[in-house]
């Protein structure tokens, strides 16, 4: 189960890292069977990096039906799940990941935070309690800074939370951040009017961060060792990276969100 303090940053970033939460040794059959996979259909061979030719790797679905993935979700995993959402009060996935895998970009240009590809993955609003549901996102080979891993805004779900109250449907991503972008911090993270260099934008938004009505901004870098796995709460903003590393990123992800038929007829209102 997860402490106060983990559930007080999770109200307040939106992000709450697990490290550790898959056995390590469990990674190592799912990566071989991912590798396994990539030779057969796309002639791509592990120890060779020019032949990582593939920009979106297919069939990646049928794999995590294999066994060995069945260690996704961990008790670890899975006592973190209670603790959010309620015991008892949602439902295990089928599969426990869907695939994400990014490999090394050129060299040529630096690692810097993307511009124009954020967005959140909106789950309906269902009178269940905050948060609806939660994003996993769990790490299946060591991922370095600057290798891929999915990029965070945290603090962002405080600012959708209030825009979406009063309606079933939720307002669309897009126009999420035109309502949003009206705050010239976020405008500037995501369509910025000047061009910054790498450096600027990484001090800029990733180590100073931002404030908009007293919530704290920051983007966040998903990295870690293999096992370690992620819960991001379903309003957050969030979008892929490029991957300046020397290997692919491998990590698999999944919305767990509240169970209806197992609420409780009264339910706490949200803040």
């Amino acid at each position: 189960m997860i402490t106060d303090d983990q559930r007080d940053e999770f109200r307040r970033t939106g992000l709450l890292r697990l490290p550790g939460a898959i056995d390590r040794s469990a990674t190592v059959p799912m990566v071989n069977r991912i590798w396994d996979h990539l030779g057969r259909a796309h002639g791509l061979t592990r120890d060779r990096p020019e032949t990582w030719t593939i920009d979106r790797p297919t069939g990646l679905r049928a794999i995590t039906g294999r066994p060995e993935f069945r260690a996704l979700g961990s008790p670890a995993i899975k006592s973190a799940l209670d603790g959010l959402l309620g015991a008892g009060r949602w439902t295990p996935p089928r599969r426990w990941g869907r695939l994400l895998i990014t490999f090394p970009g050129t060299a040529d240009h630096p690692w810097t935070v993307p511009k124009g590809v954020w967005h959140n993955d909106f789950t309906p609003l269902t009178g269940t309690p905050d948060p609806r549901a939660v994003q996993l996102f769990m790490i299946l080979d060591d991922l370095a800074p600057g290798g891929g891993g999915t990029l965070v805004l945290t603090g962002s779900h405080r600012l959708v939370g209030p825009l979406i109250r009063d309606t079933e449907d939720g307002p669309h991503p897009r126009r999420l951040r035109e309502r949003l972008g009206r705050d010239r911090w976020l405008r500037e993270l995501w369509r910025p009017e000047l061009d910054e260099s790498a450096p600027e934008r990484i001090r800029r938004f990733m180590i100073d961060g931002g404030s908009i009505g007293g919530v704290r901004l920051r983007v966040a870098e998903v990295t870690g060792a293999a096992g370690d796995a992620y819960l991001m709460h379903c309003d957050t903003f969030h979008c892929i990276a490029p991957n300046r590393g020397a290997v692919p990123r491998f990590m698999a992800t999944t919305m767990i969100g509240h169970d209806r038929d197992q609420e409780p007829a009264s339910r706490p209102r949200t803040e």
